[in-house]
């Protein structure tokens, strides 16, 4: 017979162990939940990566039939081979189902903009015609003209500022964060917003970035200054050419609507018939858009007379080089957009100069 003193001992041990069982068990169902739910982030994860490495290789896949594009467009020669907007490369591919997801896509030919990295040459000097046509082309824009300034200032290779809207180093180490002046060529156009005058950040100045960027480009320069596609310029580009040609851009560029102006969306870009897109560039619906077959085209449009410098020497082509290819591939709750710049020889083979996905 127990006790009373050994009957409370054996409860308490009993409640002891009831009560690490239940300890145990806590702690083991909080484990297989933790296992669970890691396994299930880890599957999640893993089947994210695999949907990002697929779009990417459709993305990849656009590229190509881009580039394929230009090959056959060479081929063909079309019109003495210029290029123009009439051509085959110039239209927006629509959404293509590939298994779950879309892709859409488009080429602009990136020497019917500006050429910034044309500013100065090979020494790092500034030159001066190509600083006017910068200057022109923001007074087109209705953006302060000044800003040219700055803009001439980071990619030449002095540390001098240019009076009186310049910006060099003592400018830039005072911003936050502090950084220096590129002093050389663009990598890329989004490096504008480093520059005096389109940060970010400021909105007046973030409006002048993005109503510049639709007539801008960044091409390199290592086999001389790129000319200017008059069959593919924006009629603000082709104004600021020259003061003779000031009057006359919208008269002469073969595009007949402002889509050029939703750049970088690929939506309807080249969609220049849309009766409900942008109002149409000239009064006359019958204005000739036949592309220009040599630069003597364009200037007997332009009625250049004797003795009057349309451009200045060596400004003019029909012909272009440098192409920018964006993919978009969407789907699954994966979204991707990629930008890749080509430039394409005489033989319409083509090579990646730049690469980069979800900006420009």
């Amino acid at each position: 017979m127990l006790i009373p003193s050994q009957m409370a001992s054996n409860n308490a041990q009993r409640g002891v162990a009831i009560i690490t069982a239940m300890l145990v068990v806590a702690l083991g169902t909080i484990t297989v939940v933790a296992i669970t739910s890691r396994q299930q982030l880890d599957l999640q994860r893993e089947r994210n990566e695999a949907l990002i490495q697929t779009a990417r290789s459709f993305a990849i896949s656009g590229e190509r039939f881009a580039a394929a594009l230009l090959f056959r467009d060479v081929e063909d020669g079309l019109r003495e081979n210029t290029d123009s907007l009439d051509d085959d490369w110039a239209q927006t591919i629509p959404p293509i189902p590939i298994d779950e997801m879309a892709m859409q896509g488009c080429i602009v030919d990136m020497q019917g903009r500006f050429n910034l990295n044309n500013l100065v040459n090979e020494e790092g000097v500034a030159i001066e015609a190509q600083v006017g046509i910068l200057t022109r082309l923001l007074g087109e824009l209705n953006i302060d003209q000044v800003k040219a300034q700055a803009i001439v200032d980071w990619v030449d290779a002095d540390f001098d500022a240019t009076v009186p809207d310049g910006a060099e180093d003592d400018y830039y180490t005072g911003q936050e964060p502090a950084y220096r002046a590129k002093n050389g060529v663009f990598a890329a156009v989004t490096e504008l917003q480093l520059v005096k005058g389109f940060s970010p950040s400021v909105e007046e100045e973030r409006e002048d970035y993005e109503l510049l960027l639709p007539h801008i480009a960044t091409l390199p320069t290592t086999s001389g200054l790129t000319t200017i596609n008059v069959n593919t310029a924006t009629p603000e580009v082709i104004a600021a050419i020259s003061e003779f040609l000031q009057p006359l851009g919208g008269d002469l560029s073969r595009w007949d609507t402002g889509n050029y102006q939703d750049y970088p969306e690929c939506e309807d870009i080249f969609d220049l018939d849309a009766s409900d897109g942008p109002e149409t560039l000239a009064a006359d619906d019958a204005r000739d858009l036949t592309p220009y077959e040599s630069v003597l085209d364009f200037e007997s449009e332009a009625a250049v007379e004797s003795g009057e410098e349309v451009a200045p020497p060596g400004v003019l082509d029909v012909r272009s080089n440098y192409f920018q290819v964006r993919i978009n591939v969407a789907g699954e709750g994966i979204s991707i957009s990629q930008h890749t710049l080509l430039e394409r020889d005489a033989e319409g083979k083509t090579k990646v100069l730049f690469r980069s996905r979800d900006t420009l």
